[in-house]
């Protein structure tokens, strides 16, 4: 395609920021909310912050604005404000965010999005246009079930405003600092919500089309092969919800929401002179983007569902019922990879394959609860007990390439030959009973206590590996052999407790211990094993993770500020293993660290803020030593900071930066860990610190706002942890650049 370059100066943004700020002498006070008016309802219950024994982060739909730009996902927001969540991969896939060191559970609108089957795009599945606002919960939680041992992010999509009818139309360019067609990414949004005395609801549809990342030297950035990225994207979204109020204690609410992203590129990765990347581990991919690129069926992530719920604040006896029923339909294809297939059937033992990944998940539940508010002794009693039921069905299919081809045109040509099994088909149901209490002591003391009983029941189909499938086809004669089902059952029983003591009316300081499980992938760990393998309630099992949190925190009408420490265990760990294979180790890992935050407004104009989040994590190895977790698992240190100043008219200039550690721990343990067919080996990376900033402005105009930025402002060329850790696990090919410096300009108006 041809490119036609146009710079463009960083003084012209600027001056596009700063021109007006002083147009207007109209005073504009920044609001700040204070903690006991900040409400969440990712605990099962709307509460207050100040009244929650745990670390908590409510980012509001003004901050969220603030860092809309087009071609910028909700994962590269969350990594950017949440203190606790590591950064961003910059790619399609969200896998190695954690937080404190263990997986999340993402939901939109108290839908979970991450179940059994992972395929860590949830972050990418949903525009920053749609949220309203998003709530995160750092630490082991069982609440909502597996998949919570790290914490929970709650996204809650847009609300009815307080206008009977109220719009919003929104616009917004990016581009690096070299303009041509090729590069250039832009979106749209249109939202409307209504809102009557019995009927309300919020509507919204966004476009997308992303262009190609050029890195800081002005190269275009190769693809991404492992987990795959958002160059040359397209993307369609639709979300709405209507509530019925027929009565003053009666709600009925349906959502459903649709999301399409679909890659279409004619760039392929460099895979170097006759494949030099995949066949000699000293070649030193270039990491560029080559054209030519012949793939019809190229990377996408469809997510679709809907979700009805019910509320009734008089049952019972004056009892709160709440029951919410949801389904859910993911598919995510991934871009073609070469590997060895070892198989002592074939000719020499082995032979290369290019295939390619295509997942299939199908959830549904229900989910119900009752809450009781008591008064004991003049104290305030709260208690929800409920039941929840799920069922996830997963599937995967393999679509393999002419490897003859692929070779011949050096890893550009993909001409589908056959489709294969990648794994069982899994079924899996998880019922749970639960229990939580909230009482107040006295006016500074609460406690919190609850319990959860799970029972998990897998059922795992016979199957033919695509191992033997691939070679039955290639050996005349040879008879493949079954993959044995199965049906495991696991029961949990989970506890949780806090105390909340208020040191003043701004300050609390709080701990709690709590219990949270996640489930391991069984679809994917059982997609690279042998057909001898037995499954079995040892090696298809939930992990148990215990938690371990006190912090201190501050809310008053200058200053927001707070810090945790945390400590958290399991007896088993998930291993992603340097052949692409995933196992569970049973053995003992730990992690622990640091959180803070502060903002600071001394004036109505002036905003300044700051955060921490130190973590490390270790396991032990087959010889009982205890060895460093990598940078998938833990984040190397990361801080933020940023300041904010707001001009008399409502215009502001804001200066944000994320810098993150090196480390080089997990590497230099890596050799040395002893290993056993149980515990293996973990790939890590040496990773190398970075710090990047942005400058951000917005002013009104015309009844709107306009918005520009400037991201990676310095235009530092680096590489994200993930691009870092990711060529110890994945190889050369992933450990690609970011991308450079980047301009932004958006308009949004409501009417």
């Amino acid at each position: 395609m041809r490119q036609t370059a146009a710079t463009l100066p960083l003084a012209m943004l600027a001056l596009a920021i700063s021109g007006p700020l002083a147009a207007q002498n109209t005073s504009a006070t920044a609001g700040t909310r204070q903690l006991d008016a900040v409400s969440v309802t990712a605990v099962r219950g709307a509460r207050s912050v100040a009244e929650i024994a745990g670390t908590v982060y409510a980012i509001e739909h003004e901050q969220i604005a603030q860092q809309i730009t087009a071609g910028r996902s909700t994962a590269d927001i969350l990594g950017q404000l949440v203190p606790s969540l590591a950064p961003a991969s910059g790619t399609t896939s969200n896998y190695g965010m954690t937080i404190r060191g263990r997986s999340v559970q993402v939901m939109i609108d108290g839908v979970p999005l991450t179940g059994a089957r992972d395929g860590s795009r949830q972050l990418n599945s949903i525009s920053p246009t749609m949220i309203e606002r998003i709530e995160v919960i750092s630490g082991a939680t069982a609440l909502y079930g597996a998949g919570a041992s790290g914490g929970i992010i709650n996204i809650i999509t847009l609300q009815p405003g307080d206008q009977p009818v109220q719009l919003a139309s929104q616009f917004g360019l990016r581009s690096p600092s070299h303009l041509s067609s090729d590069t250039l990414a832009w979106n749209a949004a249109q939202t409307m919500t209504v809102r009557g005395d019995q009927f309300s609801g919020a509507f919204g549809f966004a476009y997308g089309r992303q262009g190609a990342s050029l890195d800081a030297h002005g190269r275009r950035i190769g693809p991404e092969i492992a987990q795959t990225d958002r160059q040359d994207t397209e993307t369609r979204e639709l979300n709405a919800r209507f509530d019925w109020t027929p009565t003053d204690s009666q709600q009925l609410s349906v959502g459903v929401r649709w999301f399409d992203d679909q890659q279409d590129s004619d760039h392929g990765p460099d895979y170097g002179p006759r494949l030099a990347a995949l066949f000699n581990p000293a070649f030193t991919p270039s990491h560029q983007a080559l054209p030519g690129l012949q793939l019809e069926a190229q990377p996408r992530t469809r997510h679709q569902g809907v979700n009805a719920q019910y509320r009734n604040r008089n049952v019972l006896g004056g009892q709160e019922l709440s029951v919410e029923a949801y389904y859910r339909n993911e598919q995510g294809r991934w871009f073609p990879s070469v590997s060895t297939l070892v198989h002592p059937a074939l000719r020499g033992g082995f032979a290369y394959v290019a295939m390619q990944s295509n997942t299939d998940i199908d959830v549904w539940g229900l989910r119900t609860a009752l809450h009781k508010g008591f008064d004991v002794a003049g104290r305030s009693l709260q208690l929800s007990y409920g039941v929840d039921h799920e069922r996830e069905q997963d599937s995967q299919r393999g679509q393999m390439y002419d490897i003859n081809r692929f070779i011949a045109s050096n890893g550009l040509d993909y001409q589908p030959t056959a489709q294969y099994a990648m794994g069982p088909d899994v079924r899996v149901d998880t019922t749970g009973l639960f229990l939580q209490a909230d009482h107040s002591l006295s006016e500074r003391f609460s406690v919190q206590a609850g319990v959860r009983h799970q029972i998990l029941r897998n059922r795992v189909e016979d199957s033919l590996p695509y191992t033997e499938a691939i070679t039955a086809d290639a050996v005349a004669g040879y008879q493949p052999h079954l993959l044995r089902g199965g049906r495991v059952r696991h029961s949990q029983t989970l506890f949780n407790a806090g105390v909340v003591y208020r040191l003043d009316a701004s300050q609390q300081l709080f701990a709690n211990v709590s219990q949270g499980f996640s489930l391991p992938d069984t679809q994917r760990m059982l997609r690279d094993v042998p057909a001898s393998f037995v499954i079995d309630s040892r090696n298809v099992g939930p992990i148990k993770v215990d938690s371990y949190e006190l912090g201190w925190r501050r809310s008053d009408a200058s200053l927001q500020s707070a810090v945790t420490a945390f400590y958290n265990r399991s007896d088993k760990t998930v291993q992603f293993n340097r052949d692409y294979s995933v196992s569970v180790a049973d053995t003992d890992e730990r992690v622990w660290g640091v959180e803070a935050n502060l903002r600071y407004t001394p004036t109505a104009q002036l905003e300044l803020g700051a955060s921490l989040a130190s973590t490390r994590g270790q396991y032990r190895d087959a010889a009982g030593r205890w060895r460093e977790l990598n940078a998938f698992r833990v984040s190397p240190l990361k801080a933020g900071v940023h300041g904010q100043w707001r001009f008399a008219n409502d215009s502001l200039l804001r200066l944000q930066g994320q810098v993150v550690g090196g480390t080089d721990r997990a590497w230099r343990d890596a050799p040395l860990a002893a290993i056993s067919p149980s515990i293996r080996a973990t790939p890590a990376a040496k990773i190398h610190g970075y710090a990047v900033f942005d400058l951000i402005g917005e002013l009104p105009l015309a009844g709107g706002r306009f918005s520009a930025g400037i991201y990676n402002l310095a235009d530092r060329d680096y590489r994200t942890v993930y691009g870092q850790q990711a060529e110890a696990t994945y190889g050369k090919m992933s450990s690609l650049p970011a991308a450079g410096r980047t301009f932004s300009i958006g308009y949004r108006v409501e009417y």
